[in-house]
């Protein structure tokens, strides 16, 4: 505030400075509420880009995940198509050895040979050693994919039996006293 004796010229300065005051703490208020309402979007700017990288990363996962999926798939699919031979072309079959396998050169395939080598694929493939595919659940499946008939009593077919032991590995065979 101004105080002084020497009149009006003194009293109008310290009404301009006066207004000079109110004028830069109107300022100053409004760069503050500016600052205030630019802090508040960056917030949420802030959010919204934690948002999508979050977003990117799932994607990112997923897209690993389901190309981990098709690469698993298409291999499965590749080993299946080595095990459907056309006639002439080689066979590669399942050894005694789990996850191994062997080839085998054939003069020709019929579709029960197919048919039979595609039911060792699916039960001597990857078999546990402690657990192995019982005999009357390969034959159902080989009576499945070759459309024959059970017996009256219920049991698989006769055929069906004979395939499921010959396609039954040998070493099983010698560990439990069969085929002596």
């Amino acid at each position: 505030m101004c105080y002084s004796e020497s009149g009006d010229s003194h009293t109008a300065a310290c009404e301009v400075l006066a207004e000079s005051a109110e004028y830069w703490r109107t300022r100053f208020e409004d760069a503050q509420a500016d600052a205030s309402r630019l802090a508040s979007r960056l917030r949420g700017r802030d959010q919204r880009i934690l948002l999508l990288e979050r977003v990117i990363a799932r994607t990112a996962a997923l897209h690993h995940a389901l190309e981990d999926s098709l690469e698993q798939r298409l291999e499965q699919y590749s080993e299946q198509r080595e095990h459907t031979v056309e006639p002439g072309r080689s066979v590669q079959a399942p050894s005694d050895n789990p996850g191994s396998s062997v080839i085998v050169r054939l003069p020709h395939l019929t579709r029960t040979l197919s048919l039979l080598f595609e039911v060792m694929w699916e039960h001597w493939a990857q078999w546990d050693p402690e657990r192995p595919p019982k005999s009357s659940t390969v034959a159902r499946s080989i009576d499945a994919k070759l459309g024959l008939k059970g017996q009256a009593d219920g049991e698989t077919s006769r055929n069906a039996q004979s395939f499921a032991a010959a396609l039954r590995p040998d070493s099983l065979g010698d560990a439990d006293g069969r085929h002596r």
